[in-house]
């Protein structure tokens, strides 16, 4: 069998706050081979950003792995020293941020930021290294590479910050890509331009990718697979055309109908009622259960696990139920 790029294996992370030691992850695994794409997609403080900075060694002081093993090509990140984590995954990784003027440095111009791995960690000669820079540009939709070169990332709107910080990322040619909301501060045009590389990279040099995002349109453009995460965990796994088209969880189903469709004129958009439920307190029961329209009363005490229904994976007690609930709901019969 072909080793994974990446296999997180029960991965678990807790934060120290103010209210308590709060679970952010709960047992999250899964696999990036060559060419794979994952989105995962879910509400707010879910955990999905934080899943992304644990695999990196990007948590915070106040937060640590507390279970779970991580391995970058078979090698298990979490038991080296921070100088050979850091060797591993900058060899293998690139990271695209939702907030590039955070991950851009101010002083530094952006076409030298470009050129730094290709310069110092790929042996490339200065020049060579401003051509790879330059053509990176270009495919990240960046017009007059030569002119903005020498510009500093305050001297740049949002949109061209981020294709900046888009291009840093692919610097290194990584092996595995993982991307935090990076196509939110694009317009329409660019971002089709940024997925559509994407998409070209993963399937022509193998590029793995794990795409961080609450726009479930983009998820269906640049994804095979995707991963529902709810408090903490993952509800629900499969491909992105078998769970749009047959969510087997109520919280997928609830996402898929709150996103809105152009093609459908309504007076008001769906929304899921309730909150997430605070992570400082011990989980009793399913911790959808309280906002679910297809809990029951084994939902309150017990807590589902993730198992294969239909041609995914869904941690509900209820999941057979999955095609009757668009036929409910086309009669008006979910809950609002």
């Amino acid at each position: 069998m072909t080793t994974p790029l990446i296999s997180v294996q029960d991965l678990s992370v807790e934060i120290k706050t103010d209210r308590g030691l709060l679970k952010a992850i709960r047992g999250v695994s899964f696999d990036i081979n060559p060419g794979d794409s994952i989105g995962i997609v879910g509400e707010s403080g879910s955990g999905k950003s934080i899943t992304l900075k644990a695999i990196l060694g990007l948590l915070p002081s106040n937060a640590e792995i507390s279970a779970g093993k991580i391995f970058i090509e078979g090698v298990d990140v979490t038991t080296l020293s921070p100088k050979k984590r850091r060797a591993l995954l900058s060899e293998n990784t690139g990271m695209i941020f939702q907030d590039a003027i955070a991950a851009l440095n101010p002083v530094i111009k952006i076409g030298e930021q470009i050129a730094e791995v290709p310069r110092y960690r790929l042996g490339k000669t200065k020049e060579e290294a401003k051509a790879i820079a330059l053509s990176l540009m270009e495919k990240v939709g960046i017009t007059d590479g030569e002119s903005r070169y020498d510009l500093y990332p305050h001297q740049l709107s949002g949109g061209l910050r981020q294709r900046i910080a888009i291009a840093i990322a692919l610097s290194g040619s990584p092996k595995i890509l993982f991307c935090d909301e990076p196509t939110t501060a694009l317009d329409v045009t660019i971002q089709a331009q940024v997925l559509r590389l994407l998409r070209e990279l993963r399937l022509n040099s193998g590029l793995g990718i794990v795409f961080v995002t609450h726009d479930l349109a983009v998820v269906n453009e640049l994804c095979d697979d995707i991963r529902v995460m709810y408090a903490g965990r993952f509800v629900e796994s499969g491909t992105v055309q078998t769970t749009f088209k047959e969510p087997t969880h109520p919280y997928t189903f609830s996402l898929l109908k709150a996103a809105p469709d152009p093609d459908q004129s309504v007076h008001r958009l769906f929304t899921i009622s309730g909150e997430a439920p605070n992570l400082t307190q011990p989980v009793v029961g399913c911790p959808f259960a309280p906002r679910c329209f297809s809990a029951s009363a084994h939902c309150l005490v017990s807590e589902p696990e993730l198992l294969p229904i239909a041609n995914s994976k869904s941690a509900c007690f209820n999941s057979a139920d999955h095609t009757k609930w668009a036929a409910e709901d086309s009669r008006n019969g979910v809950a609002r």
